[in-house]
């Protein structure tokens, strides 16, 4: 890595000659007139406007690209050196784009639709208080002469001409009659265009540093440096890097939307492409046996044989669509599904062997695998070793060659009580039990599909009342309902409703429907016990908690069977230190 530093002449001459690409990966200019104007105000005044981060083109990394965003005119006299040679070496630019596109439009007069003028006037007169009010700009006509009302304003170009920027500037200050305080006093008007001059020349001086990436750092690398510099704006991932690196052939992100529209539900997850090509690279690092534990990292998938992702992409996000359907049949929705990695190793396994869902016993092992793997108190993340594992797992398995490694799980009531951020990962994964288990409508009993609702028993509005808002937002006080049940409901308190809900099911004498029907939403109660409605009022509110907590984790043991461990001491609790083969 080296810095390369350029004044503006030699940027633009650069920039002109086309030497500049951008990656289509990166997003297009989006500046507004307000961010030019404030950029080229901090050349002038000689601020740091930051460094630009660029890659010299190389057949080692070979990126799709285009040229900057800027109209060009067929001569630019201003610029009083030749341009750079047709053969001199091109940059990627990685980061910076704004910036060199700014200063291509407002020093090159390359703005597809505008004029950029610097008013000399205002520059006079408000310059030293920090204002960029001498920056304007005006519609770009049939003739856009260098100098426009009575000389006041000069094209933005004209700056990087030397010579005829100083006539300008003194014929102006001098001849305008703009300043009637300069008519009788020729050295104070001299001064006046001094100090504009020395403007300009700090303007021609400048200089902007450039980082340059060795040229033979890899993609790889390249991503990894892109996403540290720009974590605040567009976030690159491999996938953008792929795409720039095979187009036209393949077209990935023509693939991608292919996919997503013969399988909506890849939709439904946003699913990246890079998933797809994660899968590909799982499928050929198992065929080819190159390690003992695959692993889709980047410089993997950036390798992958172009023929090869077109003959086999399909394939993967069918399988891909597959794994999505089998996550939302055990009740992950897009808003609680795990991370992405989690689909990535079960799509895998589906193209290595397909139809195994239909196979019971892997199916059985997959159900307690998901929710060991997202009830456990510090789920492993899904980088791409466990990713790469769990795929090496689940093909042993359905070889009959390997166990799997089920995480260890263990609850308290007081625990489940405590989750209460819906963004969380155990929250979701209760959710995923709730809807799991929970298959028909507590209060109506109708069956539960399409779209649910998350919804407060005891409503959030009693906080005004006294009740602690992190328990009215409890897992165990939310319920899973439809849209139609939760509008009904709203902000009404249980002990409202309940009571008249049992009622009329002891008055039909279905109570024991109702009763399963609230065991299976985990609220332990019999609608036909006398102290029933006292169950649901605001004073038994700590006590339904717990009682609901309960039945929560009695359905956790439930479905991590074996893999329930009861803690000898905290330090005990979820550890992965058992290996239980499903049956």
């Amino acid at each position: 890595m080296q810095t390369i530093n350029f004044d503006i002449g030699q940027l633009l001459r650069k920039v002109r000659s086309g030497h500049f690409l951008i990656p289509q990966f990166q997003r297009d200019f989006t500046w507004q007139e307000g961010q030019t104007r404030l950029l080229i105000d901090s050349i002038a005044r000689n601020y740091p406007v930051g460094s630009l981060l660029i890659l010299g083109e190389n057949d080692k990394v070979s990126l799709k690209s285009r040229k900057l965003d800027a109209n060009y005119p067929p001569e630019d006299e201003n610029l009083d050196e030749t341009y750079d040679e047709p053969g001199s070496e091109s940059y990627y630019v990685l980061d910076g784009q704004q910036r060199l596109t700014s200063i291509a439009r407002v020093f090159l007069d390359a703005h597809p639709r505008q004029n950029y003028y610097f008013d000399l006037k205002k520059m006079h007169e408000v310059f030293s208080e920090e204002n960029t009010a001498w920056i304007v700009s005006r519609r770009r006509g049939k003739k856009n002469p260098e100098r426009k009302e009575n000389n006041r304003l000069i094209r933005s170009d004209v700056a990087l001409n030397q010579q005829k920027c100083d006539v300008f500037i003194s014929e102006y200050m001098e001849d305008s009659g703009d300043f009637p305080e300069f008519e009788s006093d020729k050295t104070a008007a001299r001064q006046a265009a001094a100090r504009l001059k020395g403007v300009f020349e700090t303007i021609r001086k400048f200089s902007i540093p450039f980082v340059a990436l060795d040229n033979n750092a890899p993609l790889e690398s390249v991503c990894r440096v892109f996403e540290t510099i720009n974590s605040t704006g567009t976030r690159l991932t491999t996938f953008d890097l792929a795409v720039a690196r095979y187009y036209p052939s393949p077209d990935l992100k023509g693939l991608l939307d292919a996919s997503k529209e013969a399988h909506p539900m890849l939709n439904d997850y946003e699913i990246d492409g890079e998933r797809v090509l994660q899968i590909l690279s799982l499928f050929y690092l198992r065929k080819n046996r190159t390690s003992k534990v695959p692993q889709a990292t980047r410089s993997v998938l950036l390798s992958l044989e172009r023929q090869y992702i077109e003959e086999q992409w399909e394939d993967a996000a069918f399988h891909l669509h597959a794994a999505c359907e089998w996550i939302n049949g055990l009740g992950a929705t897009a808003e609680t599904q795990p991370p992405h990695g989690t689909l990535v190793s079960i799509a895998a396994t589906l193209m290595c062997f397909p139809g195994a869902l239909l196979q019971p016993k892997f199916s059985n092992m997959l159900n307690k695998w998901y929710f060991c793997t997202t009830l456990a108190a510090n789920p492993s993340p899904a980088h791409n070793y466990k990713i790469g594992d769990d795929f090496r797992r689940f093909c042993g398995f359905l070889e009959g060659q390997s166990s799997i490694q089920f995480p260890r799980v263990h609850f308290e009531t007081a625990e489940i009580i405590d989750i209460s951020h819906t963004t969380g990962g155990r929250y979701k994964a209760i959710q995923v039990l709730m809807r799991n288990t929970i298959r028909k409508d507590f209060m109506t009993g109708s069956a539960l599909q399409g779209d649910l609702e998350d919804h407060h028993i005891f409503p959030y509005a009693l906080n005004k009342s006294g009740l602690p808002k992190r328990q009215l937002n409890s897992i165990a006080n939310r319920i899973i309902v439809s849209k139609s049940t939760n509008r009904d409901l709203a902000d009404r308190n249980p002990d409202a409703y309940m009571p008249e809900l049992a009622s009329l099911h002891v008055d039909q004498g279905s109570h024991q429907d109702l009763d399963r029907r609230l065991q299976t939403c985990f609220i332990p109660y019999s609608c036909s016990e006398p102290e029933f409605e006292k169950r649901f009022r605001k004073e038994a509110f700590r006590t339904f908690l717990e009682d609901r907590a309960e039945k929560i984790v009695e359905r956790i043991r439930e479905v991590v069977g074996d893999a329930w461990k009861e803690p000898r001491d905290s330090e005990d609790a979820n550890l992965e230190d058992g290996e239980f083969v499903a049956t």
